[in-house]
């Protein structure tokens, strides 16, 4: 709410999926206090629509609904969201601000950080994006508790190969950690 007063953006836009819209959504409204009141984009859930065909569908929702360069979108979501949804912002109007929020381990440990957007061509996974930072990431502990315990293996999974590739400090800190009480 903070930065949102910070950025004064004209509109809010929030892209989320069809699964994240039903589980998630209600907890962030409850915690957004700013002025506008977002307007929000569903897409459907799944790797299978992190495609042009979904970029195309939001960008032209953007346009439709007034999206100018001082606009603003959330991506409330996990990976396909946040990849997909800083895709679409770095590429509208040459770029508008863009706050990832992931909703699974997985993207709070990894798709939603280091400014990688971009979506599939055909099969091939991340071939088409762009670099670009997001305004912020906000992590909310509280979306963890709408997922599925292999859904939080996975994210586990995530952080484990991080500690290899890291540290043997942070392997030793990381490998003893219970991702099924976060």
């Amino acid at each position: 709410n903070k930065r949102l007063e910070k950025l004064k953006p004209s509109k809010v836009f929030v892209i989320t999926d069809s699964n994240t819209n039903n589980l998630c959504l209600p907890l962030f409204l409850s915690k957004y206090q700013h002025r506008l009141s977002p307007q929000i984009f569903e897409i459907p859930e799944g790797e299978i629509h992190k495609n042009i065909h979904t970029c195309l569908s939001l960008w032209n929702e953007l346009s439709d609904n007034g999206a100018d360069r001082n606009s603003l979108i959330i991506n409330l979501g996990g990976g396909v969201t946040t990849d997909l949804g800083g895709f679409v912002a770095s590429t509208f109007k040459r770029v508008i601000d863009f706050i990832n929020i992931p909703t699974s381990l997985l993207a709070m440990v990894d798709a939603s950080v280091g400014g990688k957007n971009g979506d599939d061509l055909g099969m091939i996974k991340n071939q088409i994006g762009v670099i670009n930072n997001p305004e912020m990431v906000i992590i909310d502990t509280e979306f963890l508790n709408t997922l599925p315990d292999v859904q939080k293996t996975s994210g586990y999974a995530e952080m484990l190969k991080h500690g290899l590739i890291h540290s043997k400090d942070y392997w030793n800190r990381i490998k003893i950690f219970n991702e099924l009480n976060i």
